[in-house]
């Protein structure tokens, strides 16, 4: 193909001098490599062997031909670098062309097939995706049970049991909730190989998820009689934006890691705000980490010296930490000394937050923290500093009362557990003093009964949440009392009763799976509601047909019609076009949520059922004024 040159190049113009000379071509000749001279109207000047035999035809039948590939505008000397799939003599290939702008106008190219390459990045790609359906696929299948046995233990707990049944309960929920977590890390790995895991930015109670999360290792750390503390800097946003149930992952990994692998001492659990990032922190008295281990530590199925010799596990833990960190655009890393523990770190970017709101109530008290443990005195010391107080720590019993004694107003003494004898020696007519035993959770109850010892005003439990340092630490004992008599404690709390909110409302449960079906239908029934179940899509359809009902829960995946299919067809139904519907899945992915919505559903739920969320979801969903007339 030819055509007229344009008027900016002159038709008796010579080639690009870098084609004239006969030792050049033998040089491009020798190159494996396609090599192409083009001159300003973009005509062919020279071609070397290589791009004969992959076009065919000889060098003269391409001298003065225009050559369909685009051209650019660079810069004498400036290059670029472009894909094109072209007609070879061995079929259609992708040739990468790097093309270099000459002096005196024209390009010289040099092109390489890169169809192989292309195949095999394409069958990796297509590969993750597979593996990526694969898994969603399994892991929602092993979801399903473990939700179940989940959903049946909660259940289970608010009915009266002896203390070894509560004990056996709390192994089963313990194993089913360590289960469910390696499921979600398998899951995410292959969503983010696949590019598919997609982040969450909402509003996010940074305080409230490490100190819920303090409670749930707590049990774990009090099994093997560490210490478990956590503190949050005053100066870390009270709210902020980011993907909730990933932070808790990221924390909950390096937090599990450290109580998994500490044999003595104990874990502190850090917040603190450096510049315009958080940064969460770890730190272990534990074994620390060999040299070996360091430079693979992050890496997939890679197990450190101390996992391989104490604890069994998949490797995917820190794996999934680095790999998440850097999908939130954050960063994680380690310091460590073999033999004396370990500090890791995470640090996200703070997208958009909200001033820190911490009540400095504790302004101008003096908190004292007695403790053999360093990690407690550090961490309840910085709880208390963030509260406005002046804090000392006390690494020995012996000074607990010379430092007392420096004390104005009335001091507040936090008091390890394995120390409380010494509270009765405390007491002195002339300064009055708060004293408060740490304890774990499974010695509170000796310091909540009159049996506490002489001395002990009150008790905390270790990790203690800034909001009871506060409130306990505030408190002033009665007139009536004399020094160490107990004060009164709050009642134990009730086992949770239905609250009315749901009573007299008709729900239908379409869920295929016979035990989270069983457990929708009995915490409907806590909450006051009238459930009835189906066990398809198609039923659910059906039911909503021949009768009205206040809301509808719908598993996504179950038989004849998926949750999806049987919103959109409930909401074509006369009866149908209002009614709240509430999606139930085992896997509760971004792409899930946003086909849930466009199907017109109206919340997303995740297995097992959370009795609150369902209760308080159905609440706003389900106006009082609207009650169904039951069939």
């Amino acid at each position: 193909m030819t055509r007229d040159r344009p008027s900016h190049c002159a038709p008796d113009s010579e080639p690009p001098a870098v084609a004239a000379g006969t030792n050049l071509r033998a040089i491009f000749d020798s190159m494996g490599e396609l090599v192409m001279v083009r001159d300003c109207s973009g005509r062919l000047t020279e071609v070397n062997q290589a791009f004969l035999e992959a076009f065919g035809g000889a060098r003269a039948d391409w001298t003065g031909r225009w050559f369909a590939s685009a051209l650019g505008s660079q810069k004498p000397g400036e290059s670029r670098r472009y894909d094109v799939a072209m007609a070879t003599r061995r079929g259609e290939a992708w040739i990468e062309w790097t093309e270099t702008a000459l002096e005196g106008g024209g390009t010289v190219s040099v092109g390489r097939d890169v169809t192989q390459e292309r195949r095999a990045r394409a069958a990796l790609s297509e590969a993750a995706r597979g593996k990526s359906v694969f898994f969603a696929a399994i892991t929602h299948e092993l979801r399903t049970p473990l939700s179940g046995a989940l959903g049946a233990a909660r259940l289970l707990r608010d009915t009266r049991l002896q203390p070894d049944q509560a004990a056996y309960l709390d192994a089963v929920t313990s194993s089913a909730e360590h289960a469910l977590s390696l499921i979600d890390d398998i899951l995410d790995l292959s969503r983010l190989e696949a590019g598919r895991l997609e982040l969450r930015q909402e509003p996010v109670d940074l305080r409230g998820l490490i100190e819920d999360l303090g409670e749930v290792l707590a049990t774990r750390a009090a099994e093997k009689d560490l210490s478990l503390a956590h503190a949050i800097d005053p100066d870390v946003p009270a709210r902020l934006k980011a993907d909730p149930a990933r932070l808790r992952q990221v924390l909950f990994n390096l937090a599990g890691n450290a109580v998994k692998f500490t044999e003595t001492g104990g874990i502190l659990i850090r917040a603190e705000r450096a510049g315009d990032m958080v940064r969460l922190s770890v730190t272990d008295t534990g074994p620390g980490i060999a040299d070996e281990d360091r430079n693979t530590l992050f890496e997939q199925f890679e197990r450190g010296a101390a996992e391989r010799s104490h604890a069994p596990g998949a490797g995917l833990g820190l794996a999934m930490v680095k790999r998440l960190s850097e999908a939130m655009g954050g960063e994680v890393g380690f310091t460590s000394e073999l033999g004396k523990g370990s500090h890791f770190w995470f640090a996200f970017p703070i997208l958009e937050d909200l001033p820190a709101t911490l009540d400095p109530c504790l302004s101008g008290r003096h908190v004292f923290v007695a403790s053999p443990c360093a990690i407690q005195r550090q961490a309840i010391a910085l709880q208390a500093t963030a509260l406005g107080a002046r804090t000392s720590p006390i690494a020995d019993p012996d000074d607990i009362a010379a430092s007392l004694e420096r004390a104005k107003g009335t001091p507040v003494l936090v008091l390890d557990e394995a120390w409380a004898a010494h509270a009765a020696a405390l007491r002195g007519a002339d300064q009055p003093i708060r004293v408060l035993a740490l304890a774990r959770p499974s010695t509170k109850d000796q310091f909540a009964a009159d049996q506490r010892p002489e001395g002990i005003d009150g008790w905390l439990v270790a990790p203690v949440r800034a909001r009871s340092l506060a409130e306990y630490a505030c408190r002033t004992a009665p007139a009536t009392l004399s020094p160490g008599r107990p004060l009164p404690e709050p009642p134990p709390l009730a086992p949770p009763r239905p609250d009315g909110r749901l009573a007299g409302r008709t729900i239908l449960v379409a869920e295929d799976d016979p035990v989270n079906g069983l457990i929708g239908e009995r915490i409907l029934a806590r909450l006051g509601a009238r459930p009835v179940r189906v066990a398809d899509g198609q039923a659910a359809v059906d039911a909503v047909r021949e009768q009205e009902f206040d809301a509808v829960l719908l598993d996504l995946r179950m038989p004849r019609l998926d949750g999806r299919e049987a919103a959109r067809r409930i909401r074509a139904l006369p009866n149908g076009r209002t009614v709240p519907i509430l999606a139930l899945t085992a896997n509760a992915t971004e792409a899930d949520r946003a086909e849930c919505l466009d199907a017109g559903m109206d919340e997303f739920l995740s297995k097992p059922l959370d009795q609150e969320r369902l209760c308080d979801a159905l609440a706003r969903l389900c106006p009082r004024e609207n009650r169904a007339r039951v069939g």
